[in-house]
């Protein structure tokens, strides 16, 4: 591994990642206080992104259920430390923060294009950047997804998901079933996740 890598040096006393988390936290927290605020100025609306431009980027750090916040808290801890180890504070923000966009931009052309414009908030987009782009750059990881019992390689673990929100976006799509989860998000935001480790996976180990 190229320990010279650029993105190495530290600009957060105590780490991107933490400062990620804590900021969710914050969010969080100010979210139980001001919900509909919170959800008006700092949610990502498909119809007034251009007047609020903010929400590209805030609506990441927003969550409004106390189990979508901690869910995605607890996988960004593992996913996110791990990518932060392998790429530094600049890497792993430069992977969180293009895929959350990628997957917040997603989600507004999927929006105008079915005509449903319901606000949308969570990291969910930037983790499965996260996750993509250590699938990419740490292929040999393996982790544990509920409720398989054993470890399974991580590309294995994208691939289920990646069928699974295909899936539920198909079927979400046609009005089979409803679902208030941006699927969309999560696949765009992992597209951009796999795109920047094939990117960046040569400077680590070149």
């Amino acid at each position: 591994m190229n320990l010279d890598y650029p993105y190495r040096r530290r600009i957060f006393p105590y780490g991107a990642n933490n400062t990620v988390l804590f900021i969710c936290l914050v969010f969080f927290i100010l979210s139980i206080i001001f919900p509909v605020q919170m959800v008006h100025f700092f949610a990502l609306n498909p119809r007034l992104f251009l007047e609020m431009p903010w929400q590209l980027v805030t609506s990441i750090f927003l969550h409004l259920e106390f189990w979508h916040f901690f869910v995605n808290s607890f996988v960004l801890l593992f996913f996110g430390n791990e990518l932060e180890r392998l790429l530094g504070e600049r890497g792993y923000l430069k992977v969180f923060l293009i895929s959350g966009l990628a997957g917040n931009f997603g989600y507004i052309l999927y929006s105008h294009a079915m005509g449903s414009f319901v606000p949308a908030l969570g990291a969910s987009g930037a983790i499965f950047g996260v996750m993509g782009c250590l699938a990419i750059i740490a292929p040999r990881m393996k982790i544990i997804i509920f409720p398989i019992p054993f470890p399974i390689n991580i590309r294995i673990a994208l691939l289920i998901f990646a069928l699974y929100d295909f899936t539920m976006l198909f079927l979400s799509a046609w009005h089979v079933v409803y679902s208030s989860v941006a699927y969309i998000a999560h696949l765009t935001g992992l597209l951009a996740g796999l795109y920047i480790g094939e990117r960046m996976k040569g400077k680590i180990y070149g």
